[in-house]
């Protein structure tokens, strides 16, 4: 179990997390997702079987200790929970240390990167041999 500040500092509750600061790190963070999964899409032994669809939907009821919340739809029915802490997203996506604050990716603590391809993944299935 992840035990926040004892196992990933960056998983310390944020005072005075912004919700306009997570809206927009959340933007930025679907580019990336964008990018990667088009990325993904490249390799191939892989292949996608559903995608993102739609627009984020904001589920204020997860969010948690200065983490805002949205739901991501899936082209299969399927959705994945991301929390974005309400900071600059200079402090998650560029600063590499375990202090960076991180993303919940369907509850799991991820640093941006990782948060990036945990997203860009849902979706993709291996190839099935001839």
């Amino acid at each position: 179990m992840i035990t926040p500040g004892a196992n990933y500092p960056g998983a310390l509750p944020i005072a005075n997390g912004s919700e306009d600061l997570a809206a927009a790190a959340l933007d930025v963070f679907l580019a990336a997702v964008s990018e990667r999964a088009t990325e993904l899409e490249q390799v191939p032994i892989r292949h996608r079987v559903a995608h993102l669809e739609g627009d984020p939907v904001r589920a204020p009821e997860a969010d948690r200790d200065g983490w805002f919340a949205w739901v991501l739809s899936m082209s299969d029915g399927t959705t994945v929970q991301v929390r974005i802490p309400g900071v600059e997203v200079v402090r998650m996506r560029d600063d590499l240390s375990a202090m960076a604050p991180c993303l919940y990716v369907n509850a799991n603590p991820w640093g941006w990167d990782a948060a990036v391809g945990s997203v860009a993944n849902e979706g993709m299935k291996l190839r099935q041999s001839p």
